[in-house]
C-alpha cells in the first residue's frame, strides 16, 4: 500500500511540475512589436519621445525613449522628417488582449504643438498565431493641438 501511495504522490508531483512549466512558458511568450509613425508636413520632435500603448484589460507597454529603445531605421538616421514613415521594433512579452489606446509625449511631458502627426500603426507578431494590427489616427494632416500630457488616440472599454 505504501508503494502505491508513493507512486501516486510521485506521479502527482511530476504532473504539477509539468503544468507549472507550461503555464510559465505561456506567460513569458515573446512577441515582436513594430510601430510605424507617419509624420505629416512638418518635422517632428528631435528629442526623447515617450509612447504608452494600452491594451484592453489595462495591461500596457511604456517606453520613455522610443528612438533609442525601439529605433529600427539604423544608426545616424533622422527620425520624424516631413512626410516620412519611421519604423520602430522591440521584443517584449506578448500581451493577451488587443491595443485600445496610445499616448505620445515629449521628454518633459509636452510635445511641440506644430508637429503634424498623421497616424501610428502598431503590429504584434508572435508564436501561436498572436498577430495583431491597430492603426491610431491623429488626423490626416492635422497639427497636434494637445501638447500636455499626451497626444492620444483610442478608447479602452
Amino acid at each position: 500500500m505504501a508503494k502505491i501511495i508513493a507512486s501516486f504522490v510521485l506521479l502527482f508531483l511530476v504532473f504539477i511540475a509539468t503544468t507549472t512549466t507550461l503555464i510559465k512558458a505561456q506567460a513569458t511568450k515573446q512577441c515582436e512589436y513594430e510601430m510605424i509613425i507617419n509624420t505629416g508636413i512638418t518635422r517632428g520632435p528631435n528629442y526623447k519621445l515617450g509612447v504608452v500603448l494600452e491594451a484592453i484589460g489595462g495591461a500596457s507597454i511604456n517606453t520613455s525613449n522610443i528612438v533609442k529603445n525601439w529605433g529600427a531605421m539604423g544608426r545616424g538616421y533622422t527620425y520624424f522628417l516631413p512626410n516620412s514613415s519611421d519604423k520602430f521594433r522591440t521584443n517584449l512579452p506578448c500581451m493577451v488582449a488587443n491595443f485600445c489606446w496610445i499616448g505620445i509625449k515629449g521628454k518633459k511631458g509636452e510635445l511641440n504643438p506644430h508637429w503634424y502627426l498623421s497616424n501610428v500603426t502598431v503590429s504584434t507578431k508572435g508564436d501561436g498565431g498572436i498577430n495583431r494590427l491597430k492603426t491610431f489616427s491623429f488626423g490626416s494632416g492635422n497639427e497636434i493641438d494637445i501638447i500636455y500630457p499626451y497626444a492620444s488616440d483610442g478608447e479602452c472599454p
